[in-house]
């Protein structure tokens, strides 16, 4: 299933039904107007329509030729979208530049910026695919898929002019939004307040889109009470309304066959009744038929669209030039609406939050006043804060106070939210895994979360943390966790097989450190195992310690990938050490580090280059499985570390030193073409000696995705071990 088909179920609500019968002409009333000064008074009216919404760009762009002054301009849904950014000062063709260079996949998904969210949200970040709520009375569906932070912040920037303005009627041209109160279905229209919000809440897809709030109302799409709104303009003072329809008909019964189908036409009856009236109501309709080719989720087909748009203007040219002509006064050509000038911010204005305090939001803004900030930096300060996954939306306005200052109000909405995740995962050599992870906030007392997980597969892990923060403001956290953990290795000898087990670990640990900071970790803590071996096949062969022990140990994490499956740019560091002597009264001496290191250089937009270093060694006569270094298997703080042509556990020593490079190609969007050369050592006692001959060497090649169930991956590889090897990866490891 795609993203397309996904989101066409949810975004149906828009699709509304144009009767064939209207008629394309001036109304009786329209002809007895006389040319008396100012006496016709404009209205265009835009319907839903989702992404056939964007050929009302066409048609604006003919009114604009032909010389009509547009007095009036009201909106739903798209409609909203076109007329308000039209409203406020954008032409035509600006919006039609907008509608190429917007890459709506993004604005209409919600993946916050990872470089931004906590250390501690990176260990378990990108590993689920569903995430429900959970509530008193168990597990629930959220109030939407996504709560529109992209969408607007996307509309807080192209309202930059009109932040200030809180009369709608105040534009240079007036202008009049509609959306659906959810609690009584009445459509409400919005003339004033904050531009974004006004169109936000008209475009609020149930189930798609959470409902939007003003002043403690909640508000969905307007195009389930008035999709089409003529009486609005009306109301408004427009004599002559011009009502351009982008919606589509009732489907024939050929064409029902899924349960989709048949509620989505359920539901259109209503709307289709309300859309006939407001078309009678309407001097001149221009319904757009051509459209009704494209799906409501078809912005990939924005040229075609806009095309059509301007097809359709050119055809209704001369009733256009006759409505010119009836207004007096010259015409005023539109001109481009100017880039947005920075803004001195004097003071910032928080409100909503209460798990983060205002000095902590400050300093995540890197707030200083009197700098003048832009729309792109306010977005990159706003994708900082939005990115904890503890905030659920973060609204904001520029306001002009009494001097030459303005202050950037800034709105919370935090994420007090207790959720279910679940993750799926399959390797060719483990076969299928599944997760199951939950999180809780202010379980025992407020300042607190609580995370379980189930890993479900041949590595087997169940667990959870108790991670006690104080105050989310606070970077410093006191981590409790506690693991059971299992896992059915091969040993090798030699690069032969020659036993098997299966390794039991019982764990707890207890750590404190800056968990909350975004980039650079530090933590440490002490650790104690409790560990047993089942199902051992010739337990001789196996050197592995399996004694109960406790050792102290000491993290530096470094994470600014931009994603964390198919990164393209950034760098992750990753050094861990760990200690147990008896002199802690632990029953075995090791020691044991690993550092690992792997970055990403984007040379171009589809093309990278890669490279990583892992150095492992280990020290002591009594080392546990854990702290045994191998490749081609997935390690905890790391990930799943690639050595082309090795079987999993072939190569599990003490030490080892390895290093990698290669390059990544996007030739299309999230497809991926990867090829990585490899080499290392894998000695049974340390060394940097590299001229003995021992080195192994490893290539691979690999196609893959990203697609909504995660990341997939086919790999061949070859070696100096093995001669070939191929595998199939799917989904979000973990």
């Amino acid at each position: 299933m795609t993203y397309k088909t996904v989101l066409k179920s949810l975004l149906i609500l828009l699709l509304c039904y144009s009767p064939a019968g209207a008629q394309n002409l001036f109304s009786d009333s329209a002809k007895k107007i006389t040319e008396t000064s100012d006496s016709l008074k404009v209205g265009v009216v835009l319907s839903g329509g989702g992404a056939r919404g964007i050929a009302h760009i066409g048609v604006l762009k003919a009114l604009e030729d032909a010389g009509v002054r547009i007095d009036f301009i009201t909106g739903t849904s798209m409609g909203s979208l076109i007329g308000g950014l039209y409203a406020i000062g954008y032409t035509a063709d600006q919006l039609s530049e907008l509608a190429r260079t917007s890459n709506f996949i993004e604005l209409f998904t919600e993946n916050p910026n990872r470089r931004y969210i906590s250390n501690y949200e990176k260990g378990f970040d990108e590993r689920t695919i569903l995430s429900v709520p959970i509530s008193e009375r168990g597990l629930s569906l959220p109030s939407g898929l996504i709560t529109g932070q992209n969408v607007y912040s996307y509309l807080s920037r192209l309202a930059w002019v009109a932040h200030g303005t809180e009369d709608f009627m105040d534009f240079p041209i007036p202008y009049a939004a509609v959306g659906t109160n959810i609690e009584t279905g009445e459509a409400v229209v919005f003339t004033s307040g904050y531009l974004p919000d006004a169109i936000r809440a008209s475009i609020s897809i149930p189930s798609a889109f959470i409902p939007h709030e003003i002043d403690g109302e909640y508000y969905i799409d307007g195009g389930l009470a008035r999709n089409l709104p003529v009486q609005e303009a009306i109301d408004m003072g427009a004599n002559f309304t011009i009502a351009v329809d982008v919606t589509t008909p009732l489907e024939p019964i050929d064409s029902l066959r899924t349960l989709t189908d048949i509620m989505n036409q359920s539901v259109q009856y209503r709307i289709n009744e309300r859309v006939q009236e407001q078309r009678k109501l309407a001097d001149l309709v221009i319904e757009i038929t051509e459209a009704d080719q494209f799906s409501v989720i078809d912005f990939d087909k924005v040229e075609a669209l806009i095309k059509i748009g301007e097809k359709y203007g050119k055809q209704y040219l001369e009733k256009f030039q006759e409505v010119a002509n009836l207004q007096s006064g010259p015409h005023q050509p539109r001109t481009n609406l100017s880039p947005p000038t920075p803004l001195p911010i004097q003071n910032l204005i928080i409100e909503g939050n209460s798990l983060f305090d205002d000095d902590f939001i400050a300093r995540k803004l890197e707030f200083e006043p009197g700098a003048r900030l832009s729309p792109e930096l306010i977005d990159e300060k706003i994708s900082k804060l939005y990115s904890s996954r503890y905030i659920e939306q973060v609204t904001y306005r520029i306001k002009p106070d009494s001097s030459y200052y303005y202050n950037l109000h800034i709105n919370i909405r935090e994420n007090r939210r207790n959720d279910f995740r679940v993750g799926l995962r399959y390797e060719t050599q483990t076969m299928a895994s599944i997760l199951f992870e939950a999180s809780f906030q202010d379980v025992f007392h407020a300042g607190s979360i609580n995370r379980l997980e189930a890993r479900l597969g041949d590595q087997m892990l169940i667990g959870g943390d108790y991670i006690y923060y104080g105050a989310l403001g606070s970077r410093f956290a006191a981590l409790t966790s506690i693991q059971y953990h299992r896992e059915n290795i091969d040993w090798y000898v030699d690069q032969n097989r020659v036993s098997q087990f299966r390794n039991h670990t019982l764990r707890g640990e207890i750590s404190a450190g800056n968990y909350f900071s975004t980039n650079h970790l530090f933590a440490f803590g002490i650790r104690k195992d409790f560990i047993f071996r089942r199902n051992e096949i010739n337990p001789d062969q196996i050197t592995a310690e399996q004694t109960d022990y406790h050792a102290f140990f000491f993290k530096y994490h470094y994470d600014y990938f931009n994603r964390k499956s198919y990164p393209n740019s950034g760098q992750k560091i990753v050094a861990n050490l760990y200690h147990s002597h008896n002199t802690f009264f632990s029953p075995i001496d090791f020691s044991s580090g690993r550092f690992f290191w792997e970055g990403y250089y984007q040379v171009t937009n589809s093309f990278s280059i890669r490279n990583s270093l892992y150095a492992g060694y280990t020290y002591g006569n009594e080392i546990p499985w854990d702290y045994w270094n191998t490749t081609n298997r997935y390690i905890q703080d790391i990930g799943y570390l690639h050595f082309g042509g090795i079987e999993r556990y072939e190569v599990s020593n003490p030490h080892i030193q390895a290093a990698s490079i290669g390059f990544q190609f996007e030739p299309f969007y999230h497809r991926f073409l990867n090829i990585d050369f490899q080499a290392g050592r894998f000695p049974e006692e340390f060394n940097f000696d590299l001229t003995n001959g021992d080195i192994e060497f490893g290539a691979s090649v690999s196609l893959g995705a990203l697609t909504i169930v995660g990341p997939i991956k086919a790999i061949l590889s070859t070696g100096t071990v093995n001669s070939f090897k191929a595998e199939l990866q799917i989904g979000y490891q973990f």
